[in-house]
């Protein structure tokens, strides 16, 4: 038979033994996102379901939101710039593709197959871009530099899942990277064809395409 004080310290292991099982279970029900711009220097806001539920001002900038399945909308302002909105999601189906935002590009920061579910990427970079160019050397060479970066971006991507994924969920997951990919090139050039270029011809500020 166990004396008094064996007992006790039996409990008092089981105890935190059980405690310890719960901190490891529990997961936080909120996370930081931190975003950035390119230039720095912006006031970014975050809405989800039209409720702003966080601001950077300036950025970079760290905010704390809670996790949901409801897409959070990302709207950059900057003097001198475009206004750049996209949309960061939380659900795997967005994941792979969910590093895209418009006007730039979001850090793949939570593995596109890892399971996660209802958890937003922790980087957020977005690329401002200006609202006019000197020349339009000077805009193709910007449209063509985020051109590029998109294209590393989704090669990033394509080799994350074909690493980790799962056989009867490659294709799918695949064909969502060149889709994403596709429509994310399409509104880059969209935003290189109506680019304002400035002339100093009679003093006035023309559009060159």
């Amino acid at each position: 038979t166990m004396d008094r004080s064996e007992f006790s310290l039996i409990m008092a292991l089981a105890i935190l033994l059980f405690q310890t099982g719960c901190a490891t279970l529990t997961k936080s029900h909120t996370q930081s996102v931190t975003v950035t711009t390119d230039p720095p220097g912006a006031l970014c806001v975050l809405q989800r379901e039209g409720k702003t539920i966080a601001a950077v001002n300036p950025t970079p900038g760290t905010v704390s939101v809670e996790k949901d399945k409801d897409p959070i909308h990302v709207e950059c302002a900057k003097h001198g710039y475009l206004d750049s909105v996209g949309e960061l999601s939380s659900e795997f189906e967005a994941m792979t593709f969910g590093n895209i935002i418009f006007g730039g590009l979001i850090g793949v920061g939570v593995d596109a197959v890892s399971g996660a579910m209802h958890e937003y990427p922790p980087l957020v970079t977005i690329t401002l871009i200006p609202g006019e160019f000197a020349s339009v050397a000077e805009r193709d060479t910007f449209f063509d530099q985020m051109v590029l970066a998109l294209r590393e971006e989704s090669e990033k991507v394509r080799q994350r899942i074909l690493k980790s994924c799962q056989d009867d969920l490659c294709d799918r997951q695949l064909k969502k990277v060149e889709e994403a990919e596709r429509i994310k090139l399409k509104e880059i050039e969209g935003k290189r064809d109506s680019a304002r270029i400035v002339s100093e011809k009679g003093g006035e500020h023309e559009q060159a395409k």
